[in-house]
């Protein structure tokens, strides 16, 4: 995790609901459902203690955690699934794909990339496929395939206080690098299905973006201005078109700087 911002950030309500209770390393985000608590991803596992405390600061009981949405089977976000489970018996969910690399068949987890040992394999509780909706107390969350970061890669979309929602799942490029794609024997047409799948959700009509880590979204500067007074801080129609075609702009530098070694 060389050069990786890990420092902590203060819990915030972000928008009605909706709660940040992650790190600089990456998002977690909690749901009051109505019917318990709702966590989108957990984080690293030295997040752990970290993550407790920001629930219980905003005033909320970790042992209520009745659901664990994660948007794609990497180390960094399901590090602390299986303690938050056993602490509340909480639902979890992933996409059919991606959950074969949390239970072990797929070797694609990063853990030994980012510098860790590997996790403890288990199957979440319930699978999802493209179109799938999550339902917990008075929140509906429709989860769209976004293959890419992997091929099991979601998207969620949800409506809270008048406001609609989304997370792009994972858009890093590290795991569609050609470099990589051969070494995992993974479809090396991964990059261009990116690319459609970012065109298909920018019909998508949001109003506020979760960033799936914080720099995606610029949480912290968004968050200085919540707190500051502006209430509506993360509310922007228009960043989801940009935030998906600065992640196709990327794309296709790297796909660039790729054919230009080859030559």
């Amino acid at each position: 995790m060389s050069g990786k911002r890990t420092g902590p950030i203060e819990p915030f309500r972000l928008w009605n609901n909706v709660c940040f209770v992650g790190s600089q390393a990456v998002s977690v985000h909690l749901i009051d459902t109505g019917d318990g608590l709702l966590l989108i991803d957990t984080g690293y596992p030295f997040m752990r203690d970290e993550i407790v405390r920001n629930i219980r600061s905003l005033g909320f009981d970790p042992a209520d955690v009745r659901g664990i949405l994660h948007s794609h089977g990497h180390y960094d976000h399901y590090g602390n699934t299986l303690y938050l489970k056993a602490l509340s018996g909480a639902e979890t969910w992933i996409s059919r794909i991606d959950n074969e690399i949390i239970n072990g068949r797929r070797d694609l987890s990063w853990a030994v990339e980012l510098g860790y040992e590997r996790l403890e394999p288990f199957d979440c509780d319930h699978l999802l496929e493209d179109g799938d909706v999550v339902a917990l107390g008075d929140v509906r969350i429709r989860c769209r395939l976004a293959p890419g970061h992997t091929e099991g890669t979601l998207a969620f979309f949800f409506e809270s206080g008048g406001m609609r929602l989304a997370m792009h799942g994972g858009v890093g490029l590290n795991s569609m690098a050609a470099s990589f794609l051969a070494a995992r024997d993974l479809p090396r047409d991964l990059p261009e299905r990116f690319r459609e799948s970012l065109h298909a959700l920018k019909a998508e009509s949001v109003d506020i973006v979760l960033g799936n880590h914080p720099e995606q979204s610029d949480t912290e500067a968004k968050a200085e201005r919540l707190r500051a007074g502006d209430l509506r801080a993360f509310v922007d129609p228009g960043e989801w078109p940009r935030f998906l075609d600065a992640c196709e702009a990327r794309l296709d530098e790297m796909l660039a700087r790729e054919r230009a070694e080859r030559s």
